[in-house]
């Protein structure tokens, strides 16, 4: 017998099956359909037309119903979809067990955000489970995909993992590739898995595949393993792990290792070889790590490790050691620790020499910080005094596993200047380039020659000011300090050595300053411009500083102020020697320094709270050494110094210029860029150098001038970048395009994948292309390369 369904049913005695109202609930369903007929014998209810039901937050929808609600099933039939909080599903027909949360879907698909599956038939196993029969994945918002896997079988949950049968991969609808089983994560946290592989292609290289594979090992560590196969130079391992130790410590380590095929047969290798060892492959692997660590009571752990197994495997792979062109890989380790009051650090410092030709040279000659350590006192009052002082101590340790100096014999460069350089077989400067060239060592030291190059020196210098504020603009700072250097060396009839003085600093500084903007609105944006001129004289009343060969031939080390940041080889043979860095020399006994300084802040507003930016900053400084003045040769004026900040929302530049009175040259670091609020941006930047020795003319043959252009652009399906480096060197290299790189990303329409096209050379190295391909598995896009990701090619 069949009754009536009202909101509050009411039996009536009718035959077979009853019209009802329009919309119901029955034991928790809310039903609603152009028509129902309710069976209460067979417990049944029949919905056509613009059928709804909602039951347990799932809303289902379909032309016609049939709900059991003895065995708490539906049978649901033309235009199905049932979505909830999470997913959509929908097809032509849908057998769904609501209370189970489970069912066979025929001819559907199943959605959640941007990740779809489709197919002839879907079970539903679970909440978030799906098995899927002739199954297509994607995802891709547009249609057809952009991408798309097909296979047999799909086992899917959502939020986790897709296993997938006979995968084929297709592009627009094409097959592209073949896979027996994948698996594809289906959501965005970290997990173990195969990675999409890439591909390079190289001229010392040849065609390179690889396949990393990322291993999700705990909360806190996981890896990449990528093993590369190179057609020339063979298979490669590497590895980077990473670790997280708490919020604010952690480290990244990296580390590859292959037997180079290519490289043994190299002439950059086999000139410096034993006639046995030409042409046979050589083990070739980098180390480079990285750590941060807090610890208890203030201290903080830092090591920086960099090594290889040759000086070329820079050049060879610079995206990996992340050093070409530097003079040296350093690796370092420090412990420090800062107070309220104090600062203290242990530093230790090893650099490996990457400057000599030979690829497998050793590193005898590097000189090393073992250890450096520093204790510092900042600026405190005495008691309730105007008095500040501060104290700081410094204790190095210069070592190297070579010889304690250099045997350096003097000689004629070819523009007829005196110059110094080590001792060798083959009697030239460039010893190391000459294969079978060696160093000499007599194991006489001659102080009148040789250059000490390792010792111990200990540092202290305490120092009193006392600011005092003339008026609201003007400040006057004395300052005297006092300085004893003591010195410990290996060679030499003075191996204990002394240097004290005493210097007397005053500086006056004043700062005119103006407001601009709208005065009445307190939240309106202003700009402040600052003028700073200031004067600062330096003097050294007392010096006890005796003759020691370490200082320039055994003369007083009287530098002027212009090597405080010129220090190079062209130092050898100068009056003021070569000495460990610019602490060991006197370069400010009677000096007068001059600075202009113009600074512009804008000041805007972030709901209640002010931000300040300085968008503006120019600086002007110049110093003149007396005691330079007095010296038939001197050079009492320093370099004129320039430095430029500009930072706008669409315009920005960093420029620093030093201009040497007594050579007529220009230094100079630059750049300029341009940008908009979508990240297109160009650029163009500038380094200019000259090595200035003081007391000696330039030469021209030493300058570097690079020009660097770059630019990028951003747009909805593709994405460039690009920089080109031109040598405009003096000496007229024919090879002008120094090093050169871009980025090309294509973004098909979907939102579902980025391709990558990567091509580059860095100075004197290989030309690299690489293509790989990103797909966002569980639907979050790819963000598109800043513009920084140009810096990673070593120019």
């Amino acid at each position: 017998m069949a009754f009536a369904v009202d909101p509050v049913p009411t039996p009536t005695p009718t035959p077979a099956a009853t019209p009802t109202a329009p919309a119901a609930k029955i034991q928790g369903i809310m039903l609603n359909a152009d028509s129902m007929f309710r069976d209460n014998e067979n417990e049944t209810v029949e919905l056509e037309g613009n059928v709804q039901i909602v039951y347990q937050g799932q809303h289902i929808r379909s032309d016609k119903a049939v709900v059991h609600l003895r065995t708490h099933r539906a049978e649901l039939v033309g235009n199905v979809e049932i979505s909830d909080m999470k997913n959509t599903i929908a097809g032509s027909h849908i057998n769904l067990d609501y209370e189970n949360n489970t069912g066979i879907i025929y001819n559907g698909y199943v959605s959640s955000g941007p990740v779809a599956f489709s197919g002839s038939v879907l079970e539903k196993t679970g909440d978030q489970e799906f098995i899927v029969s002739n199954a297509d994945y994607t995802t891709c918002t547009n249609c057809p995909a952009s991408w798309s896997f097909s296979g047999s079988t799909v086992r899917a949950e959502m939020g986790g993992y897709a296993y997938i049968k006979n995968a084929i991969l297709r592009v627009s609808d094409i097959p592209v590739f073949w896979f027996p089983y994948l698996v594809v994560p289906l959501k965005s946290d970290r997990q173990t898995g195969l990675l999409t592989p890439g591909f390079e292609l190289s001229d010392n290289g040849g065609f390179t595949f690889y396949q990393p594979y990322f291993w999700a090992i705990s909360r806190n560590t996981d890896a990449t393993i990528t093993l590369k196969n190179y057609e020339k130079r063979g298979l490669k391992g590497m590895l980077e792990y990473r670790y997280a130790l708490n919020e604010d410590s952690g480290g990244i380590l990296n580390t590859a290792t292959l037997y180079d095929s290519a490289f043994g047969h190299d002439s950059r290798l086999n000139d410096y070889r034993s006639p046995a060892d030409k042409n046979t492959p050589l083990e070739r692997w980098y180390v480079k790590y990285d750590h941060y660590q807090t610890m208890p009571n203030d201290y903080v752990h830092r090591a920086s490790v960099n090594l290889a197994s040759d000086l070329q495997y820079p050049k060879d792979f610079p995206l990996e050691t992340m050093n070409h062109g530097d003079s040296a890989m350093e690796s370092r380790v420090s412990v420090t620790k800062n107070t309220k009051d104090t600062h203290t650090s242990v530093d230790t410092s090893y650099y490996y020499n990457i400057l000599q030709a030979d690829p497998l040279a050793g590193n005898e000659d590097a000189v090393h910080r073992l250890p450096e350590i520093r204790w510092s006192q900042v600026e405190k009052n005495i008691g309730e005094t105007n008095f500040v002082y501060t104290i700081n101590l410094d204790y190095v340790n210069f070592a190297r596993s070579g010889q304690a100096y250099d045997d350096m014999v003097y000689g004629v460069d070819a523009n007829g200047n005196k110059i110094r350089y080590v001792d060798s077989t083959c009697g030239t400067p460039q010893w190391s380039d000459t294969p079978g060239c060696q160093k000499k060592y007599d194991g006489n030291y001659d102080p009148s020659t040789d250059l000490i190059r390792t010792g111990q020196r200990l540092d202290f210098l305490p120092t009193l000011s006392y600011p005092i504020k003339v008026s609201d603009g003007i400040d006057v700072l004395p300052r005297v300090s006092y300085r004893e250097t003591h010195y410990n060396f290996e060679v030499s009839d003075q191996k204990n050595y002394v240097r004290r003085y005493a210097r007397t600093e005053l500086t006056g500084r004043m700062d005119f300053s103006r407001i601009y903007g709208d005065q009445v609105d307190s939240k309106a944006t202003r700009f402040k411009h600052e003028i700073i001129p200031e004067i600062s004289y330096t003097n050294i009343p007392w010096i006890d500083q005796g003759t020691h060969p370490f200082y320039g031939q055994g003369k007083v080390n009287d530098a002027p102020y212009t090597s405080t940041d010129s220090i190079s080889d062209l130092d050898l043979a100068s009056d003021y020697g070569l000495q460990f860095d610019y602490t060991d020399r006197v370069y400010d006994r009677n000096l007068v320094t001059f600075a202009l300084t113009n600074k512009i802040i804008r000041k805007t507003w972030l709901s209640d709270r002010p931000e300040y930016q300085q968008i503006g900053y120019l600086k002007l400084a110049q110093s003149y050494d007396g005691t330079q003045n007095n010296k038939a040769q001197g050079e009492p004026w320093s370099d004129l110094s320039a430095t430029l900040d500009v930072r706008l929302a669409r315009f920005q530049t960093y420029s620093i210029f030093n201009y040497y009175p007594y050579h007529g040259v220009t230094n100079a670091s630059s750049r300029v860029r341009v940008l908009n609020d979508m990240g297109q941006f160009a650029q163009v930047a500038l380094t200019k150098q000259y090595k200035i020795s003081p007391g000696k003319p330039v030469d021209p043959t030493t300058r570097t001038e690079d020009w660097a252009f770059s630019a990028g652009f951003i747009s909805r399906y593709v994405n460039l970048m690009g920089r080109l480096v031109y040598d405009a060197n003096a000496r007229g290299s024919t090879d002008n395009p120094k090093s050169w790189a871009y980025i090309a990303q294509f973004k098909p329409p979907g939102d579902c994948w980025m391709i990558t096209l990567i091509q580059d050379q860095v100075t004197g190295g290989d030309t690299n292309l690489r293509l790989s391909a990103e797909f966002n598995f569980d639907g979050t896009p790819k963000p598109p390369m800043p513009p920084e990701a140009l810096d990673q090619f070593g120019f």
